[in-house]
């Protein structure tokens, strides 16, 4: 028989905890790679996904190059997102600045399943589950906003932290799969969270939690700013 207590989601989610949030301001949208541009023309070294030619920047798309959209999300590095950062006086956001940013609301009383509030994932929501292989612009989904006006914190690219990636108070490894995030509690694995335009609709949930190496480059994985 189907009864008792089940836990849905990944060990690495669990236990729910509080985290206090100092106040900050966060960018409304991800990093583009016009602005990007910026930094590379500054000295920065071009990010993995971008190649040149024909007097142009190409992005390495899944049909193959095509011309750099300016207004398109910038995927790059925890290095190169760390880097940019730096660069512009601001820093990336911890996971729980981007969590409460994304479903926390302006009064403090509840949390949003998603950005945009409760109602299930849809494409007029933002760029996810397969709908396009590729980005789309950073401006381009306004119905996704979270409660803040802060714009596509779900999907279009997973967002980089600056959080370290570690178990939460009371982690209990999978019995089933034991290694699934013990085993990247090293130290050198960064917390990244949102989605990517590939991720199933059923990883949207606010808990879920990606990491990667910091000089991982070929993920779909941008960024966006914070400031104190």
């Amino acid at each position: 028989p189907l009864d008792g207590q089940y836990q849905f989601g990944w060990d690495n989610e669990f236990d729910g905890h509080e985290v206090a949030v100092s106040a900050y301001a966060m960018s409304k949208y991800k990093v583009t790679n016009g602005e990007y541009l910026e930094f590379v023309r500054a000295g920065a070294k071009p990010p993995h996904f971008w190649t040149w030619g024909e007097g142009q920047w190409w992005w390495r798309a899944m049909s193959g190059e095509v011309p750099l959209s300016m207004d398109w999300p910038v995927y790059v590095t925890h290095e190169e997102a760390s880097a940019f950062a730096a660069w512009t006086g601001k820093r990336l956001p911890t996971e729980a600045e981007f969590h409460r940013a994304a479903y926390g609301t302006p009064d403090g009383e509840e949390e949003r399943s998603y950005p945009w509030g409760d109602d299930v994932p849809d494409t007029r929501r933002g760029n996810f589950n397969g709908n396009r292989w590729d980005p789309i612009p950073v401006t381009a989904t306004p119905l996704g906003d979270s409660a803040f006006g802060i714009s596509q914190l779900v999907g279009n690219g997973w967002e980089w932290t600056a959080t370290v990636f570690q178990p939460f108070p009371g982690f209990q490894p999978l019995s089933f799969y034991p290694g699934y995030s013990a085993r990247f509690f090293d130290g050198d694995h960064y917390v990244l969270k949102g989605a990517s335009s590939r991720t199933d609709a059923g990883l949207l949930r606010r808990s879920f939690r990606n990491w990667f190496r910091p000089n991982y480059p070929y993920i779909y994985a941008g960024f966006r700013c914070v400031e104190d």
